[in-house]
């Protein structure tokens, strides 16, 4: 990230978390993204504000889920990478 971005307000997250969500509880992550491979999901996606944030890995926590990273990224590359 360039030292000019903003570090508030909406941004893009690339999250990861060990295993596979199944279709009930990829749900709960209205808006995003969510993809399997090799044993890990990633959910990722635009956010709109630290508190979405933090709403989201309360969810990611109180499903019991593993969490691998977190990821802020350019919102391109998520774009980019879902058109392959």
């Amino acid at each position: 990230m360039n030292q000019g971005q903003k570090w508030y307000g909406p941004a893009s997250y690339r999250i990861k978390i060990k295993g596979s969500l199944s279709n009930q509880f990829s749900n709960r992550f209205d808006g995003l993204e969510t993809h399997f491979e090799n044993g890990f999901t990633t959910i990722e996606g635009d956010v709109v504000d630290q508190a979405a944030l933090h709403g989201i890995l309360n969810q990611i926590r109180n499903l019991g889920l593993q969490l691998i990273s977190l990821e802020r990224v350019d919102p391109n590359s998520i774009k980019q990478e879902n058109q392959k």
